[in-house]
């Protein structure tokens, strides 16, 4: 029976980089179904890695549980088609030669035959407001049209879990204020690394403060973003 209490539960995460440097140190961090949490911290405090560690992209030391499966090697298919990572630079994500295609690649590697594929980029394509693009490159939309097609990329396999780095970065005004509205439009699990503290403020319910590879608070948003010197100690 798989328990939906929590979507992620991780406890005790380590994780070392081949060349010895620590990342990660003792991790623990609790998801609950529907929740939105931030992580937060300077750079280099391991928001990245930890992320990685969700879907198994990366193994280190310690259990991570995803909607109760363990995230052990004979769990990590079904994991990935329920955990979606949407990086920070879409450049890293999207490689196929039209948006049809990159949206569809998951679901086609899911199994789904022609009819659904096509029902399910149209659904996630309408979701992130991007309908009427399905021929174009990849490369020639803009940052924020990038990370949107990523995002419904993921989508289209029904994730039911989004772990997004730094959504918001490098884009201007508008298109920060249509992805922050894209993602609150959700109704998936969210966990965010970024900087934006104020996205963290208008998405997250939750923050984790990261720093030097380990957690030194968990707590309510508001609490956490209202202690400025608390902020100040952490980089942030």
């Amino acid at each position: 029976m798989v328990d939906t209490a929590l979507d992620i539960e991780v406890e005790d995460l380590t994780f070392h980089y081949p060349d010895g440097t620590l990342a990660l140190e003792g991790v623990s961090l609790r998801v609950p179904q529907g929740g939105r949490m931030a992580l937060i911290g300077p750079n280099g405090a391991g928001k990245s890695t930890l992320m990685l560690h969700l879907n198994g992209l990366l193994r280190g030391q310690g259990t991570i549980k995803v909607l109760g499966q363990e995230l052990v090697e004979r769990n990590i298919g079904n994991i990935r088609r329920h955990v979606g990572l949407v990086f920070q630079n879409p450049d890293d994500q999207l490689f196929m030669p039209s948006v049809f295609d990159e949206v569809a690649f998951a679901a086609v590697n899911a199994g789904y035959d022609t009819e659904e594929v096509r029902r399910r980029v149209s659904k996630a394509l309408d979701t992130v407001g991007m309908s009427g693009y399905e021929d174009k490159h990849p490369t020639n939309l803009s940052l924020g049209q990038k990370k949107r097609i990523s995002i419904a990329s993921v989508l289209v396999t029904d994730n039911r879990i989004l772990v997004l780095d730094e959504a918001s970065a490098g884009l201007d005004p508008a298109g920060r204020r249509a992805i922050i509205a894209l993602l609150d439009s959700l109704n998936s699990t969210l966990i965010i690394a970024t900087h934006d503290l104020d996205l963290v403020r208008q998405l997250c319910r939750e923050a984790v403060v990261l720093k030097e590879g380990k957690v030194v608070r968990t707590g309510p948003t508001a609490e956490i973003l209202g202690d400025a010197e608390f902020l100040r100690s952490c980089g942030l």
